[in-house]
């Protein structure tokens, strides 16, 4: 009597049908959300492109070795440059006095390159006062960490190929009450 009872025990069976199971929805389950998730990974990326990474790294890297001949060469020149902020009526304004052993361009622009986010970046020409510094308007709200280039402008460049292009960069945290300095 044992026997029979023992083989209708093992031979009884599950009447639920597998979609009503708990564990294959749980095994379906794992690989579907690792799905879900790549799915999710791939439009968040492409919606929200870092702009950071420069499409053509290959042709900045390239140029790095002029980049640092321009900075040799004002330094050559003895070029040093203090950038201060004033700020009157809500108008920000950046003023340079430059030191410089041998003439330079009166021509001159100041470029802010987020650390950052790329859409903040702007250029600016700078104007000479009587007093021989330099200034340029700047945007009303400027934070953050910026590198900050000098050099002349482009028009001049092209004037003047035999001069010789140079550039003074540092980084600047903003806002801040202490001058920048550029170049030596």
């Amino acid at each position: 009597m044992t026997n029979t009872t023992h083989t209708q025990s093992s031979q009884q069976k599950d009447t639920k049908p597998w979609y009503k199971q708990f564990w294959p929805w749980f095994l379906i389950a794992l690989p579907a959300s690792s799905v879900i998730a790549g799915i999710t990974t791939v439009f968040i990326a492409f919606n929200n492109a870092d702009s950071m990474v420069k499409d053509d790294y290959y042709k900045d890297g390239l140029a790095i070795n002029q980049t640092l001949g321009k900075r040799e060469r004002a330094q050559h020149l003895g070029i040093q440059a203090e950038a201060r902020i004033e700020q009157q009526d809500d108008v920000l304004t950046l003023v340079l006095s430059i030191i410089s052993e041998k003439p330079i361009s009166n021509n001159l622009t100041i470029e802010f390159r987020h650390a950052t986010l790329e859409h903040k970046d702007f250029v600016r020409p700078l104007q000479q006062r009587a007093n021989g510094d330099y200034f340029a308007q700047l945007p009303s709200s400027i934070e953050g960490k910026w590198q900050v280039t000098l050099s002349p402008a482009l028009q001049t460049m092209s004037m003047q190929p035999n001069a010789g292009t140079w550039e003074l960069e540092n980084f600047w945290i903003l806002p801040s009450h202490k001058a920048l300095t550029l170049g030596l």
